[in-house]
């Protein structure tokens, strides 16, 4: 029998050793490798968090810049040297004018840590390298693209293309009349002494539109009283009120302003959600009585270059005391002529749909007017009911297209931010 002397225990494990430092080793190079990992994406996570904070403030710069450049164009910034109006011709013509304009860099942050340069401002329609020249030059858009600055050379960049107007809409007669109610319209211009309209621009660029437009239902009779004639064509005097051209325009779809398509579109155009009315209470410039609208800071917006939106919910007497007005002019009830006074700009009576001419004095108009009556509320098939229209009072009337003080008319509502995007 032979006997085998049993082996230890380690012994028979002799290839096991260090087996559990080599585990260690691993299990180390892994926390390690977990550690480094956690290490770098939390300084990734840092770097990028004040990376994002410095286009987050070249972001807020170009905003700034946004910001700026349409306080200019709103008037709101004195061009240097002062005496230059901020209009869309002579923004994009002379825009160094203005600092915020010029291409200069423009700091946002106290410490110049952050900055705007309006890059370029431009008239995206106009194709005539000489349009600068032209004083009839009026751009109706504009695009304009402005640089933010950051810290660490961080940029972002924004472009807005911008209507000049809020609303915009046609003037094709001097004085604008709808009527479907198939009622006859109470229209009186007096005598020749009386009353003068004209469609002859007073801009002097020699354009001409129809003195008045009114509905097919009454052409007749504010043809006869036209020619000197009553209504009905009857008692003709043959001295009738100077109106040129002396025929009125029939109203169609061609020639009728927007707002007054249809009821629906003029309660919109007043009293929509981005209607006159709210474009008025968010300048401070609605009044529900003509005293307050007089009295106002602004008054009649005489004393704006561009003039005023002014929107009375409810009758107004213009005049007397020779008030001067200029802008827009919105009255919800019945407007009243009288005395002494003058208007630049576009008149509105919408809703009363009544104008009367009574006192003394002289009165002048230059821009245009629209008068439709028709109820606050009511129903989509709503139709405009027939407007008075009658400046046989006392004194003299003149009213006579001007292309220019429409031109502004339209504007007082506020530029029209159209598009923003960042590029």
């Amino acid at each position: 029998m032979r006997s085998k002397t049993p082996t230890g225990l380690f012994e028979s494990r002799a290839g096991e050793r260090g087996a559990a430092l080599i585990t260690a080793v691993l299990l180390s190079m892994l926390l390690l490798a977990a550690s480094g990992t956690l290490i770098l994406t939390t300084t990734m996570t840092g770097i990028t968090a004040r990376d994002a904070t410095k286009e987050m403030q070249a972001y807020y710069a170009a905003e700034a810049g946004v910001a700026k450049t349409l306080e200019v164009l709103r008037g709101n910034v004195a061009s240097s040297p002062s005496g230059t109006i901020a209009s869309f011709h002579n923004v994009v013509c002379s825009r160094t004018l203005w600092t915020t304009t010029s291409g200069s860099s423009v700091d946002v942050a106290a410490d110049g840590s952050s900055h705007f340069v309006v890059n370029s401002v431009l008239d995206p329609d106009n194709t005539d390298a000489n349009a600068c020249n032209s004083a009839s030059y009026k751009p109706t858009r504009l695009t304009i693209q402005v640089y933010g600055y950051g810290p660490n050379s961080s940029r972002k960049n924004i472009e807005m293309v911008i209507d000049r107007y809020t609303v915009d809409y046609s003037v094709n007669a001097v004085v604008t009349l709808p009527n479907a109610s198939g009622n006859p319209m109470p229209f009186d211009l007096g005598g020749s002494n009386v009353t003068s309209t004209s469609g002859q621009d007073a801009s002097g660029s020699g354009a001409a539109i129809a003195a008045y437009a009114v509905s097919g239902n009454d052409y007749n009779s504010t043809n006869n009283v036209i020619d000197g004639c009553n209504a009905d064509g009857t008692n003709c005097s043959g001295s009738g009120p100077n109106v040129y051209p002396g025929d009125p325009a029939v109203l169609a779809g061609s020639n009728t302003p927007s707002f007054l398509a249809s009821v629906d579109a003029a309660r919109t155009f007043l009293y929509g959600s981005e209607g006159m009315m709210q474009s008025a209470i968010n300048q401070g410039r609605y009044f529900t009585n003509g005293t307050d609208a007089i009295n106002s800071a602004g008054g009649l917006g005489a004393t704006n270059p561009a003039g005023a939106l002014t929107f009375v919910d409810g009758d107004f007497v213009l005049g007397p005391g020779s008030p001067t007005g200029q802008g827009t002019l919105i009255v919800t009830g019945n407007l009243t002529l009288n005395g002494n006074f003058n208007w630049n700009g576009v008149i509105m009576v919408l809703g009363g749909g009544s104008v009367q001419r009574s006192g003394g004095g002289n009165g002048n108009i230059y821009g245009a007017v629209f008068v439709a009556k028709f109820p606050r509320t009511g129903s989509a098939s709503d139709v405009f009911q027939a407007p008075t229209f009658n400046t046989s009072g006392g004194g003299t009337a003149n009213i006579q297209y001007n292309s220019f003080e429409i031109d502004r008319a339209k504007s007082v509502g506020g530029h029209a931010v159209r598009g923003i995007r960042e590029f």
